[in-house]
């Protein structure tokens, strides 16, 4: 008997043992309450908030659409709590199963504690609000949810200033990302500076590393599921944003009376014209370079009634670099252009029902398309004749999905969630054009077929015990290869005393595509891959265990946990390969069958209330891989594996509207393949001297340790005509410590010198940055306000819009 059929059986067990510790507590005196919690102003979802019945013990929480459904005898008191909200309290009298629509107004005075964050209470998942994320500091002064993801224990960056994450010794292309339960397949701008998630749509972020609920899969480490706003419905209302890195703006408001609700935010860079101007300006460059990126979000929400909501969501980014070479310095009329670009396109629609007061429904149909595309243009003149030489290279995947969700109480202690998935995917992951070939364009066609059967089990089997057995079956199919997976998830909580709780988890999941980074002849860009006959679908078995507590009525927090994961199926790269262009098919330029191992402790303290308020946290871990062609065959340390990460977050609220955040990261160097010594062989065919370097043992080095401190200052403020306005000031690296990025290898830091001497071999470090100030101002719009009578000009308002 297999482990899966084992651990299938022990799940069917625990259900029908639940139900014998359920089956007697029917009453007919109880009924089903379900309904919404918005802000009353906004109109906007509130997600997480709590809802609890004080005489019957028993609450829930709303969860990412604001929906809660609870089972309470009537009549009764619930009362509504969330933070930076006043507590709202409702008598209900009903006799029969009701759906209910409630408002929060915002609390508008001070109190000497004010609770600044807000946790979820699932375990492994930690969820952000918009507020939260505007507390840490990031490079331009604009707020970043994955920089922000990187502060929590577990969480570690592949490299200085990246927005690619590492989770519990995963790779970067083991994380999936959701816009309203949809996945985005990149998700970097600035080369992974910055991520493509605009914050201005950002009504919450819920980050799971593990305990991934059933109707989540498709990825092995990570899931960051963003919810995003969906506009005001009171009122015309925006904002206009101008920083070191990008401009961005903001447009939200009513529609048909009240009944849908738009949002639009735009961001655009404003250094493409000047980096091309002084690239073109300097008399040394021979070439004219540029970047830029944009990207676009818009949202359409239409509430017909109380039971359904609808909505349309669109995203659209690009990243551009592009090189031409300076007309004036050619001969013969030539002229070349390089360029690379690379983003994604989304667009979805969901409805969303309440059927009746035990069961809510979600339907989702999308499309979303990933690209990243190198070109090349030549063209010059001879003997009278133009001619003009095309090179194209790309990698693309398109997503065409529909996914159904329900929710249904079965039972005062027993709630489910089931569904469906199904996807087509077309992968492209080596297309090659050049106008020159007799066969002009070549590459591969993937045609992908994916989908998955899920149930989520929630029992509460006492007080103090919940059991969570839940079960996803996932298929995939690639030109005639199929892959069917069992995966398997069981938790199990017990509560001690309310403040503290502990939590035992298993998690099967299964991964379908894979990822490397393949080189062009610009920068490196993502290609995914499908899973085939030879790369087959990655599968992680995870087990943790964790502890939460509660401390000083809540003004403190912690948590801790131990993990140990086992990755099967794991592809990479064979060394000496760097990009996926070559006479050979792709399953000779990858290692496959790789295995991994991960293991580590985590640990985070919060202070929730006061003014001082943060976090710290600490991880040790480790990560390894093992291909039977990359080092021999041997154990290897993971290349972005860091043993030991700390990050310390400290916010304050000032006097006069200011505010201050601090942040201070320290990570072990990852490791690093050392050289042994250097050698000269002759050429077969030359005689001449050929140099080469003799390498020790796979990552057996590692690089010195990473450590920063960014500092951000906001100034809120009111201007000339009303309207709030914010000034934000940032130092990234504020003791301009220089970090490495790389390390290589010459005898007297001259690279075209590297084969004259014979001198020994030195290692020297790349950095990429210093000391970073940036400054960002944001000033907000509200079109339905009268204008102020005219006040004398205030001296500190810098801009009078």
């Amino acid at each position: 008997m297999t482990l899966k059929t084992k651990l299938l059986k022990i799940i069917l067990f625990a259900i029908f043992l639940s139900l014998f510790f359920i089956k007697n507590n029917l009453s007919a005196a109880t009924i089903q309450l379900s309904g919404f919690v918005r802000d009353a102003q906004s109109g906007e979802v509130l997600i997480g908030a709590n809802v609890w019945e004080k005489h019957q013990q028993t609450g829930t929480t709303t969860d990412n659409r604001g929906y809660f459904s609870l089972i309470v005898q009537t009549p009764c008191t619930l009362t509504f709590s969330y933070v930076g909200f006043a507590n709202r309290e409702i008598v209900l009298k009903a006799v029969s199963d009701t759906l209910i629509s409630v408002t929060m107004q915002t609390e508008n005075k001070l109190n000497e504690v004010t609770v600044t964050a807000t946790r979820h209470k699932n375990y492994e998942v930690t969820r952000l609000s918009a507020k939260d994320l505007s507390r840490i500091p990031a490079i331009g002064g604009k707020p970043d949810v994955i920089k922000a993801l990187q502060l929590l224990p577990g969480v570690q960056t592949q490299s200085e200033g990246m927005s690619l994450m590492m989770v519990r010794g995963g790779e970067p292309g083991q994380n999936q990302y959701l816009l309203d339960n949809v996945p985005l397949i990149y998700v970097n701008h600035l080369g992974g500076l910055m991520s493509v998630f605009n914050p201005d749509m950002i009504n919450s972020v819920d980050f799971y590393k593990g305990n991934f609920p059933a109707r989540q899969g498709g990825k092995l480490s990570s899931i960051v599921d963003i919810t995003q706003r969906e506009g005001d419905i009171s009122k015309h209302q925006g904002s206009f944003s101008l920083g070191v890195t990008d401009a961005a703006f903001t447009f939200e408001g009513p529609l048909a009376n009240k009944k849908m609700s738009y949002i639009v935010t735009a961001r655009k860079t404003l250094f493409d014209a000047l980096l091309g101007g002084a690239s073109a300006a300097m008399p040394e460059n021979d070439a004219i370079v540029s970047y830029g990126f944009h990207d676009f979000n818009a949202k359409l929400s239409w509430n017909p009634d109380a039971r359904n909501s609808l909505s349309l969501n669109l995203y659209q980014g690009d990243d551009y670099l592009n090189f031409w070479t300076k007309p004036w310095k050619m001969k013969n009329d030539e002229r070349s252009h390089l360029n690379q670009q690379w983003g994604n396109w989304l667009v979805s629609g969901r409805w969303n029902r309440v059927i009746s007061s035990k069961l809510f429904s979600e339907n989702i149909l999308s499309f979303s398309r990933y690209r990243n595309k190198s070109g090349m243009e030549y063209s010059y003149r001879e003997n009278n004749t133009n001619t003009m030489n095309e090179a194209l290279n790309m990698a693309s995947v398109n997503d065409f999905s529909l996914r159904s969700a329900w929710k249904y109480a079965l039972h005062k202690n027993w709630n489910m969630e089931f569904g469906a998935h199904a996807g087509y995917l077309l992968y492209r992951p080596d297309y090659n054009y050049l106008s020159t070939s007799a066969t002009p364009q070549i590459g591969n066609t993937y045609r992908s077929l994916e989908s998955a059967l899920f149930i989520d089990n929630k029992i509460r089997l006492s007080e103090k015990l919940t059991f969570q057995p839940s079960l996803r079956f996932s298929a995939f199919s690639n030109n005639g290869a199929f892959f069917p997976e069992l995966e398997p998830r069981v938790n199990l909580s017990y509560n001690i005393n309310g403040q503290h709780s502990i939590n035992l988890n298993y998690m099967r999941v299964s991964q379908s595509s894979h990822l490397v980074f393949a080189q062009t002849e610009l920068l490196k860009r993502e290609v995914w891959l499908p899973a085939t006959q030879i790369m087959r679908p990655s599968i992680s078995n995870q087990a943790s265990l964790s502890w939460n507590g509660s401390f000083a009525n809540g003004k403190f927090s912690a948590e801790s946990s131990l993990y140990y994961k086992r990755m099967e199926h794991l592809v990479s790269l064979k060394e000496g390969y760097e990009n996926m262009v070559g006479i050979t098919g792709i399953d000779n330029k990858v290692a496959t069958d790789g295995l991994g191992t991960a293991y580590g402790a985590e640990f985070m303290l919060r202070k929730n209330t006061g003014k001082w308020t943060g976090s710290i946290s600490y991880a040790w871990s480790y990560a390894d891989r093992v291909f039977a062609n990359i080092n021999g065959g041997k154990s290897y340390e993971f290349d972005y594996n860091r043993p030991h990460s700390i990050a310390l977050n400290a916010n304050r609220d000032l006097r006069n509207n200011w505010t201050m955040s601090a942040v201070w990261i320290f990570q072990s160097g990852t490791p690093y393949t050392p050289a042994l010594s250097k050698y000269y062989r002759p050429d077969p065919e030359t005689g001449e001297p050929l140099f080469a370097i003799h390498y020790g043992e796979k990552n057996s080095a590692r690089m010195q340790a990473y450590h920063r401190l960014d500092l951000s200052f906001n100034h809120t403020i009111t201007t000339r005509r009303g309207n709030k306005a914010v000034w934000t000031y940032s130092l990234y690296n504020a003791y301009n410590r220089i970090n490495p990025f790389g390390y290589y290898y010459d005898n007297d830091n001259d690279l075209y010198n590297m084969t004259r001497y014979d001198r020994p071999l030195k290692l020297y470090k790349m950095s990429l940055f210093s000391i970073i100030p940036s400054i960002s101002y944001k000033v907000y719009f509200d079109y339905s306000k009268k204008p102020q009578e005219k006040k004398e000009k205030k001296k500190y308002n810098w801009l009078y819009f």
